[in-house]
């Protein structure tokens, strides 16, 4: 949704079972990253999942904190079920430092493996809005820095919008994001300063 050249994403209240979790909001993602903070079981991955369902004209890709590979196929099977271009896919597991495991499977490679393929794989799909679930989790500092940069190259190449959830709203500090916080119960969206 855009409102005077801003380009918004909104949501309704988000309910589990017969209990309001996150209450209905907009976000600017104009300035293209935004990163959200909370405390853990606050709702932020409540909220990502809010924000795919209800905005499907910016094609959004919600990737997961724990990685949704298809296990019974390689990983470059994986990244063709959303990209056959064999030289993007070659491209973006050499920037995440995963050239050598396209003939891999999903169960022979670390949790931190598997959850950078499961944000190429989201990078890959080119949507207008990436939300990504707790990216940072379970990586190291190397890899942060990597991904970090990959980020950073995903918003100057394609201007794709992204939200990140995470309780480490430092790493993304380098980005120069948008802070933001998700706080109480029902929980809200404030602006945050850090």
């Amino acid at each position: 949704m855009s409102k005077g050249g801003e380009k918004m994403v909104s949501w309704s209240d988000c309910w589990l079972d017969n209990q309001r979790i996150v209450g209905a909001g907009a976000i600017n993602v104009s300035e293209t990253l935004c990163v959200v903070s909370g405390d853990s079981g606050v709702g932020k991955t409540t909220l990502l999942r809010g924000i795919s369902r209800q905005n499907h004209s910016l094609r959004p890709r919600l990737v997961f904190q724990e990685p949704t590979l298809l296990p019974w196929l390689t990983v470059a099977e994986n990244l063709s079920i959303v990209n056959t271009d064999f030289a993007s896919q070659k491209r973006w597991l050499s920037l995440f430092d995963l050239s050598e495991v396209s003939r891999l499977r999903p169960r022979q490679l670390s949790l931190g493996m598997q959850r950078r393929i499961a944000i190429a794989r989201g990078i890959l799909a080119r949507p207008g809005l990436l939300l990504l679930d707790e990216p940072s989790a379970s990586l190291d500092p190397t890899n942060v820095e990597r991904l970090i940069s990959n980020i950073k190259t995903v918003i100057s190449e394609g201007s794709i919008p992204t939200i990140i959830v995470t309780h480490s709203p430092g790493d993304f500090e380098a980005l120069c994001p948008s802070y933001f916080e998700l706080k109480g119960r029902p929980a809200v969206l404030n602006p945050l300063k850090i």
